[in-house]
């Protein structure tokens, strides 16, 4: 569900590469990443499709829509459909392959490499005909005639956001490596961000963070602040969670679908499909407010878990607690896998406490969705099923803020109760969210993020 108030996701970004150093991050556009972005917008996949780059994709349009009928484009669409392949499963295979016009894979294809969804005879099939688009399109000249595009973006980048501290990752993770970052601008994968990893035949790793664009100014060059750093660090963060989760997989199973079960529409609207896919972003995502507590940003810690809250990971606050022992006591536990334990037990934990979650009861002057309501009512009494903390947070809902009632927070009569004022006019539809960030039960836990919805009459 969307909340206007809240427009958190992923943010935007870009690359080079940088070892465990103090060396700054230097950003990159991408030859390979803007290629396969190009042919996943030709075979419409919807998260390639958006359009927030407009100058940048009319030059795309213009140059490329008239090879939308080119056999791999057709070959795109069978795998989109037939083996599910998208978001982060494109810039896999992007990145497995060495820049153009060669496009030659890095590493052997496996019905592995580079990911499970396009298996070796696809992946094998998808390259010979990628070479063939790329020589046909003249895709090198549309390339060089995006130079200029390209180094603005790299320089606004590199303006804003040039210091990560790379050390950090493997520190706080407990692995000895001399992996290499690269941070990558992905200009026509819209808001899409990714985070992934390569292995080298020397065991050392290629980590990548590859970040969307949707802000920009008036001349339509991307946008980029300081902000922007949490997702830098969530998306390197994932080549370090990921592979705990999925090496205790069996063990969180069942907690983790249960889990999943009570927020899979929250989920599901950001594309995590599954529960493992959940608790792996639940790892990255407490990594992130580690950093930044770890570097003395409290503000910017408290905002990310806020907004992992809002997002329906409603565990962060009291998981993010749980890393202070892992960090007070790295001689017990000196790498992240070793506190890997604690971390499913928290897991069980909190799914044997989802029956303590509070809920949304009822609205007391009528029933949530009546559309005969009184225009002349002044006041809402909202209950939950169990004592609450006393905060309270309400935004507006898809309609927007002309459909937002709320005049007045009254406050708590019981704890169980929070009554508010409102101003409502006849036969008019009105919103109302209550925000996980706002409403806590005295035991900590969020609710979820609940729409209250009604209309009202013609009144007397």
């Amino acid at each position: 569900m969307k909340i206007p108030l809240l427009l958190f996701l992923s943010i935007l970004l870009s690359g080079l590469r940088a070892v465990y150093a103090d060396t700054p991050l230097t950003a990159k556009v991408d030859k390979r990443v803007e290629l396969l972005g190009i042919v996943a917008r030709l075979a419409e996949y919807p998260e390639y499709c958006r359009n927030d780059n407009a100058s940048y994709i009319a030059d795309i349009r213009a140059h490329f829509d008239r090879y939308k009928t080119h056999p791999l484009i057709e070959l795109m669409r069978r795998l989109k459909k037939e083996n599910s392949i998208g978001y982060d499963a494109v810039v896999r295979m992007a990145l497995h392959l060495g820049q153009p016009p060669d496009l030659k894979p890095i590493v052997p294809f496996t019905n592995r490499i580079p990911e499970e969804r396009w298996s070796k005879e696809n992946a094998e099939k998808f390259v010979d005909l990628l070479r063939q688009f790329y020589a046909e399109t003249r895709c090198g000249d549309f390339f060089d005639s995006q130079h200029t595009r390209y180094e603005h973006a790299e320089k606004a980048y590199n303006k804003q956001l040039r210091h990560i501290d790379l050390k950090w990752f493997p520190a706080y993770y407990g692995i000895n490596s001399e992996d290499t970052f690269h941070l990558i601008v992905g200009l026509g994968n819209g808001s899409n961000c990714y985070g992934l990893s390569i292995d080298r035949p020397d065991r050392t790793r290629d980590i990548f963070s590859i970040m969307g664009a949707w802000m920009f100014d008036a001349d339509g060059n991307p946008v980029f602040t300081p902000e922007m750093l949490p997702t830098v660090v969530h998306e390197f963060g994932h080549s370090f969670a990921n592979a705990h989760i999925r090496r205790h997989e069996n063990d969180l199973g069942e907690a983790a679908g249960r889990i999943f079960g009570q927020v899979s529409e929250a989920m599901k609207w950001q594309a995590y499909a599954n529960s493992t896919i959940m608790l792996s972003e639940s790892l990255v995502r407490v990594s992130v407010i580690r950093y930044l507590l770890n570097h003395g940003d409290t503000t910017a810690a408290t905002r990310q878990v806020k907004q992992d809250i809002a997002q329906g990971f409603l565990w962060m606050s009291k998981l993010s607690r749980l890393l202070t022992t892992y960090e007070k006591q790295r001689n017990a536990y000196p790498t992240m896998e070793s506190f890997m334990p604690r971390i499913v037990e928290f897991f069980n934990n909190t799914a044997d406490q989802i029956d303590r979650w509070p809920r949304f009861v009822s609205i007391e002057e009528f029933e949530n969705g009546d559309n005969q309501v009184d225009p002349d009512l002044k006041t809402l009494t909202i209950r939950f099923d169990r004592p609450m903390s006393g905060g309270y947070g309400f935004g507006y809902g898809p309609l927007g803020q002309e459909h937002f009632p709320l005049k007045k927070v009254n406050g708590y009569p019981n704890d169980r109760t929070i009554t508010i004022d409102t101003a409502l006019k006849p036969n008019f539809e009105y919103q109302i969210n209550l925000l996980s960030i706002g409403f806590f039960s005295t035991e900590g836990w969020p609710i979820k993020n609940t729409l209250i919805r009604f209309k009202t009459g013609s009144g007397k």
